[in-house]
């Protein structure tokens, strides 16, 4: 946010500051109050002192003097006391500059200690970097190189990188020693039987205001077949935000998405990007307080959640959808060659096989082939 973009936050009378003062931080001449956002909810303070609120987001806002006039900062407000493990952190990006003039080989060996790195495919340029590659078969990527980055290095990690770490708290504390920043982090909420959260319900929270930041009602935008109602099987997406601010809402029916049309899991979705945004580290620690914080509407959510759970659930149904589908369109195949080859299952069987796995199972990959007894049918009371 720039200093022209000043009217989008509620300074309450930050204005009166004389000029080279702080409005807000140490040493700051202390400003009238701003504006509080009551949400009904018990927030932490444990942010800096700030001037206003940002009226897109919601969110605390940080007015700073610099050599080139005035810095704004959003900060993200965790709300306390949260209920731990009721968030799964699905996706994270951040960038370092590596010590000692090392590259991008250095963060990918780091990362190693904290989730499986492997399978690296080099491609080009990305996000402003010279140079690019994909790790852990779409996992995450790892950019670097360029005069302008100054020897900084990227490294993202999205949903099936995330299921892979085990040790949060860690990559946490590695980050803060490293002094990297955290340039964006999804946390999600999972209903698989979708009792607390579904589309009928986010519809009626933006209707209520359960959504508003800062007072005003923010913008939505709806995807998927949203003409068919609860009758829709192929799944409705919600999203509320503006994308560009880097704080964005989405509600989606997953079950569907993965293929199951009659499926309620439904999952609840905030992403926040480092755009004039301070994202603290904690926040990979202690998600549940920050989705919480994140809207109103979200502070009553409690279901504990399992990141092995998730994975298992997802990998089944999108198991179940390409097994159905290639009945449909194979099933008459194999009946045929079943008969050329005088019910010789192997060779059928040998015909037909392809290494990899089905597009759609890709994300749960690595599970998967650590544990494929997870999707096998006996073992999960189900029938093929």
């Amino acid at each position: 946010m720039s200093f022209s973009e000043f009217s989008n936050v509620d300074f309450a009378g930050a204005g009166g500051a004389a000029e080279g003062a702080l409005p807000c931080g140490d040493g700051a001449a202390a400003p009238p109050a701003p504006r509080v956002v009551t949400t009904g909810r018990k927030n932490n303070t444990n942010v800096p002192h700030c001037v206003g609120s940002d009226a897109d987001t919601g969110e605390p806002v940080q007015l700073l003097a610099t050599a080139r006039g005035y810095s704004v900062t959003r900060h993200l407000v965790p709300v306390e006391p949260v209920r731990e493990g009721v968030a799964l952190v699905d996706a994270l990006a951040f960038s370092i500059v590596p010590p000692d003039e090392k590259s991008y080989d250095w963060v990918l060996r780091e990362m190693a200690q904290f989730l499986e790195i492997s399978e690296l495919q080099h491609r080009k340029g990305l996000f402003g970097f010279r140079f690019s590659a994909r790790f852990g078969d779409g996992a995450g990527i790892v950019a670097w190189g360029g005069e302008s980055q100054r020897g900084r290095v990227y490294f993202s990690l999205m949903g099936k990188g995330c299921s892979m770490v085990m040790r949060w708290a860690d990559l946490s504390s590695w980050l803060e020693q490293h002094r990297a920043t955290i340039k964006r982090a999804d946390l999600a909420y999972d209903d698989i039987a979708g009792r607390l959260v579904s589309i009928a319900w986010a519809v009626e929270q933006y209707g209520a205001g359960g959504f508003n930041a800062g007072g005003r009602k923010p913008i939505h935008t709806c995807y998927g077949d949203w003409l068919e109602g609860e009758a829709s099987t192929k799944g409705r997406t919600l999203g509320i935000g503006n994308r560009a601010s880097g704080k964005y809402a989405r509600i989606y029916e997953k079950g569907k998405q993965l293929g199951d049309p009659s499926n309620p899991w439904t999952r609840m979705e905030v992403e926040w990007r480092a755009e004039d945004r301070f994202i603290p580290y904690d926040i990979l620690t202690r998600p549940s307080h920050y989705l919480a914080g994140a809207y109103p509407c979200l502070a009553f959510l409690s279901e504990e959640q399992s990141i092995i759970k998730t994975v298992t659930n997802a990998a089944q149904i999108a198991f179940d959808a390409a097994v159905d589908n290639a009945k449909q369109h194979c099933g008459k195949l194999v009946n045929l060659m079943m008969q050329v080859m005088q019910g010789d299952y192997v060779a059928v069987v040998d015909k037909l096989l392809r290494p990899g796995i089905p597009a759609r199972i890709d994300p749960y990959s690595y599970h998967v082939k650590n544990d494929p007894a997870m999707l096998d049918w006996e073992l999960r009371g189900g029938a093929a």
